[in-house]
C-alpha cells in the first residue's frame, strides 16, 4: 500500500518530484492514480506518468489516460518520449471514440518520426516492432470508421517511402484493403461515424 505524507501526497510521486502536479488534480482523479500507483515504474516523472499511462489503458480507462498524455506534455521530454506519449494517446482517442484527435495525434507522430527512427529502432531490438499506433491505427481509422480506401493507399505509400513497410508489406496491405473493399461492397455493409467525436483544427 501506498505511504503518503501529512499532505496526502503518496510516496511515489514524491520519489519523482510530482507532488505540484499531484496537489492539482481533483479529489476523484488521486482516487484513480491511487489505483494504478501500485504500476508506477520509473525514476523521473516522466517515465512515472508513462507507466500509469500504459496501466489505465490496460484498465480500458481511456478518459483519465488522455488527461495524463496531456499532463506529460507539460514536462521535460525528449522527442523520443514525445514520440511515445503520442502513441499512447492514439490508444485512448479511439477507445474514447475521439477519432479526429487520434488521427492529429497520428499525424504529429508522422512529423516526428524521421527525427527519432534510429533511436526508436535501437530501443526495440534492431527493429520495427508490429504495433505502431500511428501507421496502424491511421489505417483502421480511415478505413474502419471512415471508409476512405483511397487516403489509406495514399498513406501506405507514405508509410513505404518512410521505411516503415517494406515492399512485400506494401503489396500485401494494399492487396487486403481491396478484398476489403470488394466485399463491403458486395455486402451491402457501411459502417457509420460514431457520436461523440471531436474535431480538431
Amino acid at each position: 500500500m501506498s505511504q503518503k505524507d501529512d499532505g496526502g501526497i503518496p510516496a511515489e510521486v514524491k520519489t519523482v518530484g510530482l507532488e505540484k502536479w499531484f496537489s492539482g488534480l481533483s479529489d476523484q482523479d488521486k482516487i484513480r492514480l491511487g489505483r494504478y500507483l501500485p504500476n508506477a515504474k520509473g525514476s523521473s516523472g516522466m517515465e512515472f506518468l508513462m507507466s500509469i499511462i500504459k496501466a489505465s489503458l490496460a484498465d480500458e480507462n481511456y478518459s483519465f489516460a488522455i488527461m495524463l498524455c496531456q499532463d506529460a506534455y507539460d514536462l521535460e521530454m525528449t522527442d523520443v518520449q514525445a514520440f511515445l506519449v503520442n502513441e499512447d494517446l492514439i490508444d485512448a482517442y479511439i477507445g474514447a471514440e475521439r477519432y479526429d484527435d487520434a488521427k492529429a495525434a497520428c499525424a504529429a507522430n508522422i512529423k516526428l518520426f524521421p527525427t527519432i527512427s534510429e533511436e526508436y529502432i535501437k530501443m526495440n531490438g534492431g527493429e520495427l516492432p508490429t504495433k505502431i499506433n500511428f501507421r496502424n491505427r491511421f489505417i483502421d481509422i480511415l478505413v474502419g470508421i471512415e471508409s476512405d480506401y483511397d487516403t489509406a493507399y495514399e498513406m501506405l505509400d507514405t508509410y513505404f517511402r518512410m521505411g516503415l513497410l517494406s515492399e512485400e508489406d506494401l503489396k500485401l496491405r494494399k492487396q487486403s484493403l481491396k478484398i476489403h473493399r470488394l466485399q463491403r461492397s458486395f455486402d451491402g455493409i457501411y459502417t457509420y461515424r460514431p457520436a461523440g467525436g471531436s474535431l480538431k483544427n
